[in-house]
C-alpha cells in the first residue's frame, strides 16, 4: 500500500517531541519507501516489515533528540541501513553457529562410529544378517546378485558366464534389492 502525504519530507521539523500526530505523518510517509529500501538488503518480505517496525521503535524511543536532526530524511535511512547491517552480521553468526555445531556433530557422530568395538560386533551382525538374507533369494536371483554386489563383477561379464542377457541380469539384481529393501525396511 503506497500512502501519498500531502505533507512534504522536507518540510517536517520535529519541535514538539511528544507530538503523536506527526510521528504517524512520518510513518505513513515513510513506512513503505524504508521498506522497499530494507527489501533490498535483506530479501525477505518478514525481515523487512519486521526492522522497519523496529526502526519506528527506535525513533519514537528517540524522539527528544530528532528535533536537533536537520535533514529527517537522510536520518531515518541511515538508522534504517543500519538495522539491515545488524539484522544481516546476526544472521551471519547464527549462521556460522549452527553451521559450527553442525560440524561438531558430524565430528562426534564420525567418532562414535569409528574404532569403536561396539560399532564393530554391530557390523558383523549386520553383515551376517544381509548374507543370510541373501542366501534366501531364488537361486538364479542370489547368483547374479552376488556376482554383482559382492565379487564386482559388470553386468557383461555375469551375462557371459551364465549365459543369460544383460536386460535379465538387470531384472536378477532389481529383485534382489526389492526384497531386501523389504526384509531391511527398518534399516532404509
Amino acid at each position: 500500500m503506497v500512502f501519498e502525504s500531502p505533507v512534504n519530507a522536507n518540510s517536517i521539523k520535529i519541535e514538539q517531541p511528544q507530538n503523536e500526530e506527526l510521528f504517524d505523518v512520518l510513518y505513513d510517509l515513510y513506512y513503505q519507501k524504508l521498506y522497499i529500501f530494507a527489501y533490498s538488503y535483506i530479501s525477505s518480505k518478514e525481515d523487512a516489515e519486521e526492522i522497519i517496525q523496529d526502526v519506528f521503535v527506535k525513533l519514537w524511543k528517540n524522539r527528544n533528540k530528532l528535533s536537533s536532526v536537520s535533514n529527517i530524511t537522510g536520518y531515518i535511512y541511515k538508522v534504517t541501513r543500519n538495522s539491515c547491517l545488524d539484522f544481516l552480521r546476526t544472521k551471519k553468526n547464527v549462521l556460522a553457529i549452527e553451521s559450527n555445531m553442525l560440524q561438531q556433530q558430524n565430528l562426534l557422530n564420525l567418532h562414535a562410529l569409528s574404532d569403536d568395538p561396539s560399532s564393530l560386533i554391530i557390523e558383523k551382525e549386520l553383515e551376517a544378517q544381509i548374507m543370510m538374507e541373501i542366501s534366501k533369494l531364488p537361486e538364479k536371483c542370489r547368483t547374479v546378485f552376488v556376482k554383482s554386489r559382492i565379487e564386482g563383477l559388470k553386468h557383461k561379464e555375469i551375462a557371459e558366464d551364465l549365459e543369460i542377457s544383460t536386460k535379465t541380469i538387470e531384472n536378477h539384481i532389481s529383485k534382489a534389492l526389492r526384497l531386501l529393501k523389504k526384509r531391511f525396511k527398518d534399516f532404509f
